[in-house]
């Protein structure tokens, strides 16, 4: 009997294996930027050594209120904001969701379309016995669920530095979806700064303009120096908020699921079922007697 369990565990997890389809894990290494170094890109804002900045000290909030350009990238990697900047792009979308895209059918027009295959026809009827349907074209609620479920972050031992991974059925789409939203927070975050940057420089001019006090017009001019390179800085065309340490990267077979370890667990949670089954008739047969 414990042998026959088994057997049958082992049986169900290669059945499994040939009817869940293996994916491709695209994997990337990202960190802050570094400021300082040969390969750092520089201080965005002016280091002034023994005194406080201008800038810093019209800054409102508690020291413990800063968020880091790194922290609000890994927020939005790929979800909020991020998601609607993808979700404009249809060549994104396409390859996002290629089984939705009618042009991969031989002889229909080009649009979206409900996915083929049993399993979808099974949920749009199920969804349709209690008055909904199922999405057909996505949206950005939809891509950033959809890349939430996909995408995963972990650390790297206790460092800073942060693993990211996407998985695939195409080696080349994951490639190129986990540089994609790289890519498009990075962007995010710049436009985000250089909005920022704009308005402050903006604001001072104005102020400026109609200040008279000598010692109020230097403290603006500071200001308006500062924002002006922070401003300029923001436009170097290298990473912003997060330097790639490891180019996204995936092998070359398919590494999930992984036969290695799923068959020998279910042969393994197949004898402890067995075992259990077992015990359970001779206490049951003890019982009874």
């Amino acid at each position: 009997m414990i042998a026959g369990a088994a057997l049958g565990a082992v049986a169900l997890a290669v059945a499994a294996l040939w009817l869940v389809p293996a994916e491709h894990t695209a994997v990337m290494i990202v960190g802050p930027t570094a400021r300082f170094g040969s390969a750092a890109m520089g201080a965005r804002v002016p280091v002034i050594v023994g005194r406080e900045t201008p800038l810093a000290a019209a800054e409102p909030g508690a020291g413990d209120e800063s968020l880091s350009d790194f922290a609000r990238y890994l927020e939005l990697f790929g979800s909020g904001a991020v998601a609607e900047r993808l979700a404009a792009d249809p060549a994104f979308l396409r390859t996002l969701y290629p089984e939705r895209w009618g042009a991969e059918t031989p002889g229909e027009a080009p649009g979206w379309r409900p996915p083929p295959g049993l399993v979808p026809a099974v949920k749009r009827g199920l969804l349709a016995l209690v008055g909904r349907q199922d999405w057909v074209e996505p949206d950005t609620e939809r891509v950033g669920r959809t890349l939430r479920e996909r995408l995963v972050i972990d650390m790297v031992r206790t460092g800073p530095m942060r693993r990211i991974s996407l998985r695939h059925r195409d080696r080349a789409t994951a490639l190129a979806l986990l540089g994609r939203v790289a890519a498009a927070t990075d962007a995010h975050l710049r436009a985000e700064a250089s909005r920022r940057s704009v308005a402050q420089i903006a604001h001072i001019k104005a102020r400026l303009a109609s200040v008279t006090v000598m010692e109020h017009r230097r403290a603006l001019s500071d200001l308006l120096s500062d924002q002006e390179r922070v401003a300029m800085m923001i436009e170097v065309d290298l990473p912003f908020a997060a330097d790639v340490i490891q180019a996204p990267t995936a092998p070359a077979l398919p590494d999930w699921p992984n036969p290695a370890a799923l068959v020998p667990l279910a042969g393994l949670a197949g004898l402890l079922a067995g075992c259990v089954a077992l015990s359970a008739r001779s206490a049951w047969r003890e019982a009874a007697a």
